[in-house]
C-alpha cells in the first residue's frame, strides 16, 4: 500500500514538473503542429462541362465562412468565383466534383433538390499583408456548404 502512494505521489510531482518546465521554455522556441496538407493537384483526366450539364450546379452557395461561392457560365467556359475575388475557369474531374484549372480551387457539389446542396470547397488564399504589417503566407483552406 505504501508504494502505491508513492507511485501515485510520484507520478502526480512529475506531471506537474513537466508542466512547470513547459511553462518555463525560451520565447524564442516554437511548436509546429503538423497534420494532413490540403493541395490541389491538377487534373489528370477532366472534360470541360457543356451550358447543359451544369444547369443544375449554375447558382450561389453559401460557404462556412459567411462567403458565396458563384457558378456560372462565361461563353463556352464554366467558371467558379469566391465573393470577388476573381474567377477561375473549372472543368468537372468526375459527376459532383470540379477543379480550377489554375489549381486555386477545387470543389465537391452534391445537389439535394432543386434548392440544397451540400459538400466542400478547397481554395488558395494568397499571400498578404495584414493589419500590422506582417505578411501572411499563402494558405490553403477547406470550406464546407451550407
Amino acid at each position: 500500500m505504501f508504494i502505491m502512494k508513492n507511485l501515485v505521489l510520484m507520478s502526480i510531482l512529475g506531471g506537474c514538473a513537466l508542466a512547470a518546465a513547459a511553462q518555463t521554455a525560451p520565447d524564442n522556441q516554437t511548436v509546429q503542429i503538423t497534420g494532413p496538407t490540403l493541395r490541389i493537384e491538377a487534373p489528370s483526366h477532366y472534360h470541360r462541362v457543356r451550358a447543359d450539364e451544369a444547369y443544375d450546379y449554375l447558382r450561389s452557395y453559401s460557404l462556412s465562412n459567411g462567403m458565396t461561392l458563384d457558378l456560372f457560365y462565361r461563353g463556352q467556359q464554366l467558371y467558379a468565383e469566391v465573393q470577388g475575388q476573381g474567377r477561375h475557369a473549372i472543368v468537372a474531374t468526375s459527376t459532383h466534383d470540379f477543379v480550377a484549372m489554375d489549381r486555386q480551387l477545387k470543389m465537391t457539389i452534391n445537389l439535394h433538390g432543386s434548392d440544397d446542396a451540400s459538400g466542400e470547397l478547397i481554395m488558395v488564399v494568397p499571400q498578404h499583408q495584414l493589419a500590422n504589417g506582417a505578411v501572411a503566407g499563402e494558405r490553403v483552406l477547406m470550406f464546407a456548404f451550407r
